[in-house]
């Protein structure tokens, strides 16, 4: 198995009832493991208002993205176009229902690790629609690393 130190860029929109929200983007540093057909990629990001860091696990298999955020507040999620999936979401302020049904899922990764994910989704809380939501991480072999 590979395992490669990688630099990536993060970026999300979310959109609703037809107004965009100003693009967020996280530029920060990773690991890519796997081979073929199977890959993790491994980052840190921080919570803006706590600065409490959370290890996210993007894994991209057989057509389906998994997203595993650790951390006291994590989740896990699961894209697979077409496919909805359920999931209780926890905060400070207690857990609720969350569902997600992608509309786009792609990735691509070379053996130089080199690639990028592609989610499109919509978000409901509560059984309520919340959002549309674009995530999208590109990422390369980080040479200064």
């Amino acid at each position: 198995m590979k395992r490669r130190k990688v630099l990536l860029t993060v970026t999300g929109m979310t959109s609703d009832f037809g107004e965009t929200d100003e693009a967020m983007r996280l530029v920060t540093t990773g690991t890519l493991t796997g081979e073929k057909d199977k890959w993790k990629l491994r980052y840190e990001e921080s919570q803006l208002d706590t600065k409490e860091k959370r290890r996210i696990t993007m894994t991209m298999d057989s057509g389906v993205v998994t997203m595993a955020r650790e951390g006291a507040w994590g989740t896990n999620m699961v894209f697979q176009r077409g496919r909805r999936f359920e999931t209780s979401y926890n905060t400070p302020f207690g857990a609720f229902g969350m569902g997600i049904f992608p509309t786009q899922v792609n990735y691509k990764v070379d053996d130089s690790g080199e690639g990028e994910i592609a989610l499109r989704y919509q978000l409901d809380i509560q059984g309520q629609f919340s959002s549309v939501n674009d995530l999208r991480i590109s990422f390369s072999a980080n040479k200064q690393a």
